[in-house]
């Protein structure tokens, strides 16, 4: 994967995907600037510049334009479900108001960029079909999935009307932590299951009443560092000229919340685990079909398998101890 002659811009490239993307991209050969407004820590061998700003703010599109931005990865936005609930309006202001703004920016470009999309499994809400095909009926659960239906709409509209190419990526439930070297993973305070097996003591496990084998959630668990080269190749394809598309990135298999236990049971230690009621907004099965992704752009994910799921988590969670 050569991306030499490319400058991409990583929006949200201080969070947990866009973090692991701007350091595959910049291992690619490409020049990527990270924009975000939070200073997080990271390694400074993963970017050529840092913008500390809002994705929306004409200022620093300004700049970009400048700069000959080739395209954009972004993953800029508010991502949790449970807070989609109960705070709606940020959700709509963050994923849906500021990129009405950032879109109306980019289609006065007289060269224009590209944009590699962070949607979602949520988009689909309680899927009609396991595994999940790309075709399937998107009616979204939560405001989380809303908004980021929204955006794809959005981003397809754009493109007819001002040739503004896209990949909305729906990403299935992106984990683990970087598997050269150790030095990025999960964020502080990460409210995701696999991180909380790792930091929550005693475990809670929401939920042992769904429509599943062993009555936990099923999801499909897609290691951040396959999500990372997955992205360099929607880059890749993009500046070759290619069409507006949405993928699912997943593995095509699910895995159960009993199963994860297990799993850290086995590569990492003893669990206590608790059970709470359900949380609202969860569907009981998530798992996806990627194979049209995975035949276009020849990616296969390589890291997705449980083990090295959990051990580079562990590995991310014991550095420097």
């Amino acid at each position: 994967m050569d991306l030499k002659d490319l400058t991409i811009c990583v929006t949200g490239g201080a969070g947990f995907v866009g973090s692991h993307t701007a350091k595959t991209l910049k291992a690619a050969g490409a020049r990527v600037i990270i924009l975000d407004r939070r200073r997080l820590p990271l390694p400074d061998t993963i970017y050529d510049q840092f913008l500390h700003d809002d994705f929306a703010e004409e200022r620093v599109l300004d700049y970009l334009q400048g700069m000959n931005a080739n395209g954009f990865v972004h993953c800029a936005g508010t991502s949790l479900v449970g807070p989609s609930i109960k705070n709606p309006s940020e959700y709509y202001n963050n994923n849906v108001l500021k990129n009405i703004q950032f879109l109306d920016h980019l289609k006065e470009w007289k060269k224009k960029p590209f944009v590699v999309f962070s949607s979602s499994a949520a988009t689909y809400g309680n899927p009609v079909n396991i595994p999940i095909q790309e075709t399937d009926p998107q009616i979204p659960i939560n405001p989380y999935g809303e908004s980021k239906l929204i955006m794809e709409h959005l981003l397809r509209d754009y493109g007819n009307a001002y040739g503004i190419r896209s990949f909305s990526l729906r990403y299935f439930n992106a984990c683990g932590a970087d598997v050269w070297g150790s030095e990025l993973g999960p964020e502080e305070g990460d409210t995701h299951i696999i991180p909380r097996l790792f930091t929550d003591s005693p475990f809670c496990l929401f939920g042992d009443d769904y429509a599943t084998t062993d009555g936990t959630c099923i999801r499909d668990y897609i290691h951040v560092s396959d999500l990372a080269i997955a992205h360099g190749k929607a880059c890749l394809a993009l500046s070759d000229g290619h069409e507006t598309g949405c993928y699912n990135l997943g593995t095509n298999k699910g895995y159960s919340n009993q199963e994860l236990i297990e799993a850290y049971r086995k590569y990492v230690g003893d669990l206590t685990v608790l059970t709470g009621p359900r949380r609202e907004g969860d569907p009981d099965e998530l798992v996806a079909d990627a194979s049209t992704f995975m035949k276009e752009f020849h990616w296969t994910p390589a890291y997705s398998d449980l083990e090295t799921v959990i051990t580079s988590t562990k590995d991310w969670y014991n550095r420097g101890v």
